[in-house]
């Protein structure tokens, strides 16, 4: 009998290599600036919902969520965030300027109840913070400019969970006491003020205002609802709703694109590493 090893070799050996994951694909999507607290002030007419990456396994579409989110570095070719390119594999933007982290999601948030729903939002806001500070080497400004950026993170916090429709009495529960549609509405808004956090940054060491400076979040899913029942989806729906009009731009890679049919702006269908169609609805 042979080794086993040596058949595994020999039958991986005869597996083809893939060349490329990702392969003349040319997109855009609308990224705005704006205040949670207000209305979308500019946006591209056509990505005004969620844009969905479809396609058959090993097609490409976690690559590209990848790519995006700066967890991979292209072989070739440029990704832009708000007008600024993303040269490296890094999990925050490589300049200040760019001012968004585009975040995956894949699955929901699994925190204990050593804090409130709130409370994890505001401790990623302010953990991210601290991480951009220490890789721009930005010293903090000291004990008043973290008590201005806790305001910040505060307000910010509140405003996600209230576009997402997580209640007052849902934002101040322990994680545990979340229904399974409040466990993604959680992850999501956890995700947004992780995605802006650059932005708080940069209007803590400009002259910006809050309300011109930070910018929307950009947030991936990462099949997030795909092994869920479709009312539980439905169930975020609206609050997903209300993030895109007011500016947050989503991009989902999913194998069931109908449970998000009905929010969705856009349908982008990968084949082999290639857009194979990209239909505006």
């Amino acid at each position: 009998m042979k080794d086993p090893l040596t058949l595994m070799n020999k039958l991986f050996s005869s597996v083809p290599k893939r060349e490329f994951a990702i392969q003349d694909v040319n997109l855009s999507f609308g990224v705005t600036s704006a205040s949670p607290s207000k209305e979308k002030t500019a946006s591209s007419e056509h990505d005004d919902g969620v844009i969905l990456l479809v396609g058959r396994s090993a097609s490409g579409k976690s690559t590209l969520l990848r790519l995006m989110a700066g967890m991979e570095s292209s072989t070739s070719g440029s990704i832009y965030i708000n007008g600024h390119k993303v040269d490296d594999a890094m999990q925050m933007p490589t300049s200040i300027e760019q001012g968004t982290t585009p975040v995956i999601l894949a699955e929901k948030p699994d925190l204990d109840d050593t804090k409130s729903v709130i409370e994890w939002i505001q401790y990623f806001g302010l953990d991210n913070i601290d991480q951009c500070n220490r890789a721009w080497k930005i010293d903090n400004g000291g004990e008043s400019k973290e008590e201005e950026t806790k305001e910040i993170v505060q307000k910010l916090s509140e405003d996600f969970a209230s576009i997402l429709t997580l209640s007052h009495e849902q934002c101040f529960s322990p994680p545990s006491e979340l229904t399974p549609s409040g466990q993604y509405l959680f992850g999501i808004a956890s995700a947004c003020i992780t995605s802006v956090a650059p932005s708080i940054v940069i209007q803590q060491n400009t002259e910006a205002t809050p309300l011109n400076s930070i910018h929307y979040p950009v947030i991936l899913f990462d099949e997030l609802f795909d092994t869920e029942h479709s009312s539980i989806v439905e169930k975020c729906s609206k609050g997903i709703t209300n993030l895109n009009r007011a500016g947050g731009v989503m991009i989902s890679a999913t194998h069931k694109p109908e449970y998000l049919a009905a929010i969705s702006s856009r349908t982008v269908t990968l084949s082999g590493g290639r857009v194979l169609t990209d239909i505006r609805d």
